[in-house]
């Protein structure tokens, strides 16, 4: 390490610059002097002083004992202060432990800035701003741009991130000594329609000479208002009630499957991503019919009972890649992904072996398979209805016994009993 030669000069940075800045330097000067760039002897010279002054400045404890050196023989010091403190020289400040508290008090700036804009304290987040920002855009301007987004857009959280250190850096036409860039992560609402979204913007901290300031960077905010003053009238208005209606639409409420509604929604996406990459796609349609004891007619409570009991099979064992939904009272519809017909109809025939198991229901199931390849869902989905036809029944199911099964009580009822509770008034749950 020789004391006697300027570093800082070598690799052209300050000598308060952060770790960040020499490394980006000693990777600038590399790819103009290095010799698989450079044939110049010249060049070869110079890029051997660039590694001496990075192996010294680019490691943090060698760093420390240049820059004490360093600054003994750069920064004079007025005679009195040198007299008294011969003995007790004064301390020179750690530069990382420098730049550590710069980021700290910028951040700090940019945070109260966004915790007063999130409780609309927009007089207080104005205080925030750059001389030159204010200068150029009126607190009445501001104050009117923030109401007028206020309508469009809630904002929530935020989360700062520290991205990059500029020293001597012009903004507005003021060159300022340190200015920090930060990359901010939003969450807002969109008050309209309750849409909940995420953004990244890009905000910068300034150093006046006295305090730290947030940068705005406009220079006239009458075209931003009337942009959001219109886009607050243009925007359908939808109460929180219409939102959940239209969220609960797509939900069958008795399954918690997609309805018809949210189940189109969902395959016709897969549809345009099938044409897209070329992938095959198949439907099937399941049809439940119960049957009753004797000559009775099946209510409706037995055939909830047996679409209850089907979807929490076919829910459970479906990949989750495919699409589950009921299409009709009786029916399902099952969207399998990426399968051939005949992959589907095999994976089919699976799920409904395991549909047939039940004892103490009693129901028929139809069944249907066909590709998917273009045009309306609803109406790929009634055709393949149409081609329903009824599974043979599980040989190993004894009917008897099943019937024996209906017979047995369970505490207080038999289970023909809780599954007519509705209908004979005895639901006491």
């Amino acid at each position: 390490m020789n004391r006697n030669v300027d570093y800082y000069k070598t690799l052209q940075v300050h000598h308060d610059a952060g770790q960040d800045i020499i490394d980006a330097a000693y990777r600038c000067l590399c790819k103009i002097y290095h010799p698989d760039v450079n044939k110049s002897p010249m060049a070869m010279e110079r890029m051997k002083d660039i590694n001496i002054a990075y192996g010294v400045i680019g490691d943090g404890r060698k760093r420390r004992e240049y820059h004490l050196e360093w600054m003994r023989a750069n920064v004079s010091k007025p005679f009195a202060s040198t007299m008294l403190n011969r003995d007790k020289p004064s301390p020179v400040p750690d530069p990382v432990q420098e730049a550590k508290k710069e980021e700290e008090a910028a951040t700090r700036v940019l945070d109260e800035f966004f915790c007063e804009t999130v409780n609309e304290r927009w007089e207080n987040a104005y205080q925030k701003l750059t001389a030159i920002d204010q200068e150029n855009i009126p607190s009445d301007d501001f104050l009117e741009w923030k109401r007028a987004v206020s309508q469009v857009y809630k904002l929530g959280n935020f989360r700062i991130t520290y991205f990059r250190k500029y020293t001597n850096c012009d903004y507005a036409g003021v060159v300022y000594p340190t200015i920090y860039q930060f990359s901010v992560g939003l969450t807002e609402m969109q008050i309209s329609t309750k849409q909940i979204s995420e953004e990244t913007t890009q905000k910068y901290v300034a150093y006046d000479g006295v305090t730290w300031r947030v940068c705005l960077g406009y220079t006239d905010l009458k075209p931003t208002i009337m942009k959001f003053k219109y886009l607050a009238q243009a925007l359908p208005k939808m109460d929180k009630d219409e939102v959940f209606m239209k969220a609960i639409t797509k939900i069958d409420l008795l399954t918690g499957l997609f309805s018809l509604g949210g189940f189109v929604e969902q395959a016709e996406r897969e549809m345009l991503r099938s044409q897209r990459y070329g992938n095959p796609l198949s439907l099937a349609v399941v049809t439940i019919r119960p049957l009753a004891d004797g000559d009775e007619v099946p209510d409706e409570n037995l055939l909830d009972a047996c679409i209850s009991y089907a979807a929490e099979i076919l829910c459970a064992n479906i990949r989750k890649t495919d699409i589950l939904g009921r299409c009709n009272r009786s029916s399902f519809s099952i969207l399998f992904t990426e399968t051939k017909p005949e992959d589907a109809v095999y994976a089919l025939d699976k799920l409904l072996d395991l549909c047939d198991t039940e004892d103490y229901l009693n129901y028929e199931i139809y069944s249907a398979c066909a590709p998917v390849y273009k045009g309306s869902m609803e109406q790929i989905i009634a055709s393949v209805a149409e081609k329903t036809v009824l599974r043979e029944k599980n040989p190993d199911a004894d009917s008897a016994e099943a019937a024996e099964h209906m017979k047995t009580k369970l505490g207080k009822y038999k289970l023909s009993d809780i599954l007519g509770f509705n209908k004979k008034g005895k639901n006491h749950f």
